[in-house]
């Protein structure tokens, strides 16, 4: 018999974001609705620190870069995670997601989290699919609730692996985790070979993201936002946004040997001050780097993480090798 405080069949909807929960709610599917959506998939995520740790981590991340203020971020890692923890008030759990990174490396966070704690009688359940669920209408999205999966142990087991190569020092347990079997969670392969092509090359140092903005600004492109449709455009699957995106033409247009030449502001707005009126083109050095024959990497240094892999000096510690698809020492 379910406890006298708890209500009988209830439903938990979890989503990375808050795109589609309007729009379920407007459905009228049953239960409540809310939002896990730490950006994980950019910015330090190494293993072994305390939950406490873990969002201060996350939150200072999220002020170094703009995207909000410390303890603004802090409380909102906070809440999401305190609202995580009431999953046993509800008998089922349902998970929202799609195939792109963003979505990925969430799910297979959250994967790993409740596969550590004990369910009880709250039995979990995905809907995950090949669209991006927040361009679906809220009739289209009504039709998926019924379609949901319980998750299996095999889907637990795969996220589990995954989620501890993905906080790993190194990405070589990654390539390891693709090269296996990943059919119980079919859109993770293409995910993970995504994040790793975001270290810098062994050709230039641009990771994917960077030469593909690079060779959009070659092409004429010159306004931040139309750099960022270019790029996109370019993706196989869909996953970042403009705040994701604009920290790489920030990092090329900075340094002691910027990329790209700034023009209409001097030299980069700060904080979350709108990006207009500027226009962004190629710089001697950048050329030189688009046709291999400098280096970003070598000539600026790099501090950034991927994942659990912090890659910080005068080298990268690890090269993506695009050829082989195989991460290399430096």
């Amino acid at each position: 018999m379910p406890s006298a405080n708890r209500p009988i069949n209830t439903m938990l909807h979890l989503r990375p974001g808050d795109d589609i929960l309007p729009k379920l709610k407007e459905a009228g599917l049953p239960g409540e609705f809310i939002r896990w959506a730490d950006a994980l998939c950019i910015g330090p995520t190494p293993s072994g620190l305390s939950e406490t740790q873990w969002r201060e981590l996350r939150a200072r991340f999220a002020a170094d870069n703009h995207f909000f203020p410390y303890d603004e971020a802090l409380r909102f890692l906070s809440d999401q995670d305190r609202n995580l923890m009431r999953f046993r008030d509800h008998d089922r759990v349902i998970l929202w997601f799609e195939h792109d990174l963003f979505c990925q490396v969430n799910l297979i966070y959250l994967l790993d989290w409740f596969s550590r704690r004990d369910l009880r009688k709250t039995k979990l359940f995905l809907i995950c699919i090949a669209k991006h669920l927040g361009h679906l209408s809220r009739e289209k999205l009504a039709r998926l609730f019924g379609t949901e999966h319980e998750v299996t142990a095999a889907e637990l087991d795969l996220a589990r692996r995954a989620w501890q190569a993905f906080c790993a020092p190194d990405p070589t347990g990654l390539e390891r985790l693709i090269d296996d079997d990943t059919t119980p969670l079919p859109f993770l392969r293409a995910a993970l070979l995504r994040h790793l092509r975001e270290f810098p090359s062994k050709e230039n140092g641009l990771n994917r993201t960077e030469r593909m903005a690079m060779e959009a600004v070659a092409s004429g492109e010159s306004r931040p936002d139309r750099i960022f449709r270019a790029v996109n455009d370019r993706e196989e699957v869909f996953w970042m946004t403009d705040g994701i995106f604009y920290p790489s033409l920030k990092r090329l247009a900075g340094g002691p040997s910027p990329l790209l030449k700034v023009n209409g502001a001097d030299p980069w707005p700060t904080g979350n001050a709108p990006i207009t009126g500027l226009t962004l083109g190629l710089t001697d050095t950048g050329r030189a780097v688009l046709r291999g024959e400098a280096d970003w990497v070598k000539l600026n240094g790099i501090d950034r993480w991927l994942g659990g892999v912090h890659l910080h000096g005068a080298e990268s510690a690890w090269r993506w090798d695009e050829e082989n698809r195989r991460s290399i020492r430096s």
